[in-house]
């Protein structure tokens, strides 16, 4: 142990030499001072076992120094002893215990007691000295003890940080102020295949997608947000794609707002989020597009434009046609340099009808077709000549769709995407937006065709009512001038000769004009029964031959009047189970058709094959436009434009019904110049239905040309 320091303090030289001589010890260091205010001073540096103090001092005597001593918290409990020579009286020593001391002594002094007293404090000093050493002691083990529980608590928490970042799905990252690498999460090697090593330094940046590279280190490097930033940023994975992700930073500071210490993030993968926005933003511009405007063919051409580049870097649209013909209505190419290309890849390998590749068999069995990778490996097997060889060779890798246009279970065509440039490789996602893209493509479609179709109707119908007004209003006028002659010859002839003959004729016309009405009346009425279902038959035994007679004897007069040679060849009387007065009415319309738009030979006849009635009406007029022949027997046709030829185009019609009503079929054989032939097949007996052939036709349908150039006349 170090010596222990002893203050003795006497304005006397002689008094402190006696101190020391007794005290004089090598366990003791002795302090001299010969004034209170120079022992003060050593008392503000050093530690003292005790203090011998001389009462008679001048300026500060040692009862004012000991109470300044007690007053001093570094000092007040060091013991005091006052020594003195002149103040021994009693109310001195009680002055001396009174400002702190622990003895008095006078002087002379007996050097052993002085000695005791000293020895006595100095071992309770170096005691409290032990006590203090071996309480710093036990706290420093203490905070030893405490910092190595912290240190193994903080180690814990590392370890469970870290296992909390291994377990999370997000990637985790701590990047230095300079952006350089601290720590990655076990998401983000598995993520990107990087081993600790080369994602160290800056290295990590090697995976960003060089577009979004810059912008994530403008925030790393320049941000200053104390609530954190975030960014979205393609990182590349171990497959070699790249994926979109969403960076949120937190900054970690020193003390200082601008002083960073590190970057504390997550990267959040967003691509299927991503893409689904995406994906419904380009289906609501393109739902757009397709309710923009009804001309299909502008709209195909819009959604082309739209399609490329986000779906494909060319696309194209084959629509079947109303005759069932595959028609290519658009085709379109991110690069024009490329189109010729493109159209002939198309033309060549996606649009055979034979091919088991492309619109045609996509039409057929409307199911998308996906190639992941048709290259020029494939596309040489397919290839016929050496032509399409070399276009193989130019076109290189890509990757295809083909997308049915399905509507209500109906194929309208097919749509096909093809990615070359652009390195995309189809998957179902990608395959789900096509399909999205392809129905609601179908539906847009479909409401032009029937926008057109409605169009059409109400044109048709426009149509209609003028021919039936112009039709109805011939007859009425007709009527009307006849009654108003009745009328003026009876006021003419009042009380006189009545003209009877005039009088006839008038009321005979009267008659046909009245009899044209209700013939028109009733053909309307056969509409709107077939329209609303209840169009009914009532069948009975028929004499086939008589029935054919008295149709023809009601039309002798039209005959003639128009200048009609009529040749009939009826087979023997046959009997059959049909509604009369629809056959009847099939007859006429027949008859009086070929009377109106072909006057002058006529030929009609009546047989028998096997089980069935053929009935043939032929005439040798102009014939029928083949445009026409395809829609003779629908509502409001006409065969011919000639406003001068009455009809409103609904007799072709009613025929059509009432056969199909007597399950049987009717046919039209007409060349241009060459006149026209109906062939009118009737079971003998409706109610026994005729057994289909093969191909779904009555057997006498395949006759049907046979019947045409055997025409018995």
């Amino acid at each position: 142990m170090e010596k222990v320091n002893i203050l003795v303090v006497d304005d006397r030289p002689e008094g402190i030499l006696a101190v020391q001589a007794v005290l004089s010890s090598p366990s003791y260091n002795i302090v001299t001072a010969s004034s209170g205010n120079e022992a003060l001073r050593h008392l503000l540096h050093d530690d003292f076992a005790v203090i011998l103090l001389d009462v008679q001092m001048p300026i500060m005597n040692g009862f004012e120094t000991a109470s300044v001593i007690k007053t001093r918290e570094k000092s007040k409990d060091i013991p005091i002893i006052f020594m003195s020579a002149i103040n021994q009286d009693e109310q001195y020593v009680y002055q001396g215990y009174g400002v702190g001391a622990i003895d008095y002594l006078l002087k002379p002094f007996d050097p052993y007691i002085l000695r005791s007293k000293v020895a006595i404090f100095v071992d309770i000093f170096k005691k409290k000295q032990l006590i203090k050493e071996q309480a710093l002691k036990l706290y420093e083990n203490e905070v030893k003890a405490h910092a190595l529980a912290l240190d193994r608590l903080e180690l814990e928490n590392l370890r469970r940080y870290q296992y909390l970042a291994d377990s999370i799905p997000q990637i985790v990252f701590r990047l230095l102020s300079d952006g350089s690498y601290d720590y990655f999460n076990k998401v983000w090697f598995e993520y990107t295949g990087l081993s600790v090593q080369n994602s160290n330094g800056m290295k990590w940046k090697d995976i960003i997608h060089p577009q979004d590279l810059p912008k994530l280190l403008e925030l790393l490097e320049h941000a200053s947000n104390e609530h954190g930033l975030e960014c979205e940023c393609r990182i590349l994975n171990k497959h070699g794609a790249f994926r979109w992700h969403l960076i949120r930073v937190q900054p970690e500071r020193y003390g200082s707002p601008k002083d960073i210490k590190s970057w504390l993030g997550t990267a959040t993968d967003i691509e299927d989020r991503k893409k689904m926005e995406d994906t419904q933003r380009f289906l609501a511009e393109a739902g757009e597009l397709l309710v923009s405007s009804l001309d299909y063919r502008r709209t195909l051409q819009s959604i082309s434009r739209l399609a490329v580049p986000y779906l494909a870097d060319w696309c194209s649209f084959d629509i079947l046609s109303d005759d069932g013909k595959l028609e290519n209505l658009v085709i379109h190419h991110n690069d024009p340099a490329k189109l010729d290309s493109a159209k002939k890849l198309h033309d060549v390998y996606l649009c055979s009808s034979n091919s088991k590749v492309g619109a045609g068999h996509v039409i057929k069995t409307g199911k998308t077709q996906v190639y992941q990778r048709i290259d020029s490996q494939i596309l040489h097997q397919l290839a016929q000549d050496s032509s399409q060889i070399n276009l193989a060779r130019e076109l290189g890798d890509s990757s295809a769709m083909i997308v049915p246009l399905t509507v209500h279970g109906k194929i309208l065509g097919a749509v096909t995407f093809v990615s070359a440039e652009s390195g995309r490789k189809y998957d179902q996602h990608w395959v789900e937006v096509a399909e999205e893209l392809g129905r609601r493509t179908a539906l847009a479609l479909e409401n032009s065709k029937l926008y057109k179709l409605s169009q059409k109707a109400i044109e048709v119908r426009n149509d209609f009512l003028s021919i039936a007004s112009h039709e109805l209003n011939t007859p009425i006028t007709s009527l009307k001038l006849q009654l108003q002659m009745v009328k003026k010859t009876l006021t003419m002839n009042k009380g006189g000769e009545f003209p009877l003959d005039r009088f006839s004729k008038s009321v005979e016309a009267s008659v046909k004009q009245v009899d044209r009405l209700i013939a028109l009346i009733q053909v309307l009425l056969d509409v709107s029964r077939i329209q609303s279902g209840k169009f009914t038959f009532s069948f009975g035994q028929v004499n086939a031959a008589e029935l054919l007679s008295e149709v023809v004897d009601r039309h002798q007069e039209i005959l003639v009047n128009s200048d009609c040679e009529l040749k009939v060849k009826v087979d023997e009387e046959l009997t059959v189970n049909w509604d009369k007065t629809r056959i009847e009415q099939v007859i006429t319309n027949l008859l009086t058709n070929a009377i109106k738009y072909a006057p002058g030979k006529i030929e009609l006849c009546l047989k028998q094959e096997q089980e069935n009635i053929r009935i043939l009406v032929k005439d040798h007029g102009q014939g029928i436009p083949k445009d026409k022949l395809q829609v003779i027997f629908d509502r409001f046709e006409r065969v011919t434009s000639n406003e001068s030829v009455s009809g409103l185009g609904l007799g072709l019609f009613i025929v059509k019904q009432i056969v199909d009503g007597h399950h049987g079929m009717i046919e039209v054989v007409s060349e241009p110049g060459d006149g026209t032939c109906f062939i009118l097949t009737l079971p003998m007996d409706p109610s026994v239905k005729p057994e289909l052939n093969q191909s779904g036709e009555l057997p006498a349908q395949q006759n049907a040309e046979e019947s045409y150039n055997s025409l018995p006349l």
